[in-house]
């Protein structure tokens, strides 16, 4: 077991450098400021957009993904979410693409423009901040759920898709559901290059099953307009963490 204050110590250290090392690798991200999005949002709480890097960044940012696979963390709760997951510390030691996309101002400022307010990066020690999500044994999902909030401000998930494949060919079986206001159920069409940002904990959403032979690779990442949380909050932050990150999540 790491001790608690060599992780804070490792984690202030990456923290301090993070900039210069995020600086080499920003994304090319230019997506137009779109009013038609942000009264979606503001609607269903939920917008997906589409070919939103270049064909070579987004092949570069899975190829972080996938040299991760050996260092990834299994979960299985029987009935509820069954995958794997890269943390944000493995991502930061050896994913900067994919660190500086989370990092990147532009992706920030689009972002706010979409849910109307101004969003931050969650804290270094939320391992759900940033994490690689990956789908790749038969039946591997996460059932209905929302994403909780444990901060005082709004939070959101976005979700880039950096693999979707089934074995015969086309997309991969697991599918983005959520359900609407009046019960109903949508699919969220998330081909690779696909950009997904909701409000986790005003919709309900889910990933339905994979088939055999299927590879699905999530970059899931989570913003908030205040990063500030109370003690307990902290507490049960880190309990569900450990639904993907296993036991570490709660010294972590």
């Amino acid at each position: 077991m790491i001790a608690p204050a060599t992780v804070t110590r490792g984690r202030a250290t990456r923290a301090s450098d993070r900039p210069a090392r995020v600086a080499q690798y920003a994304p090319t991200f230019r997506l137009p400021v779109d009013p038609v999005l942000t009264s979606t949002f503001q609607t269903g709480s939920l917008i997906a957009v589409y070919d939103v890097l270049p064909p070579g960044e987004l092949r570069a940012m899975r190829a972080e993904a996938e040299a991760g696979v050996p260092r990834m963390t299994h979960s299985y709760l029987p009935g509820h979410k069954k995958g794997y997951t890269l943390s944000y510390e493995e991502i930061d030691r050896s994913a900067p693409r994919c660190l500086a996309f989370y990092h990147a101002d532009a992706v920030h400022r689009w972002i706010s423009s979409v849910v109307g307010v101004r969003v931050l990066v969650t804290p270094d020690k939320d391992q759900s901040s940033l994490s690689v999500l990956c789908y790749r044994e038969a039946g591997d999902h996460i059932n209905w759920h929302y994403d909780h909030n444990f901060y005082r401000g709004r939070h959101f998930t976005v979700l880039l898709v950096l693999a979707s494949e089934a074995r015969a060919g086309g997309l991969s079986a697991c599918r983005l559901m959520r359900r609407d206001a009046a019960g109903g159920e949508r699919d969220v069409a998330m081909p690779p290059n696909a950009l997904v940002v909701f409000e986790g904990a005003t919709v309900r959403h889910k990933a339905t099953p994979t088939a055999e032979g299927d590879h699905r690779l999530i970059l899931s990442m989570t913003y908030c307009s205040d990063p500030r949380t109370r003690r307990f909050h902290e507490f049960a932050r880190r309990v569900k963490d450990t639904s993907f990150h296993g036991l570490r999540a709660l010294w972590h």
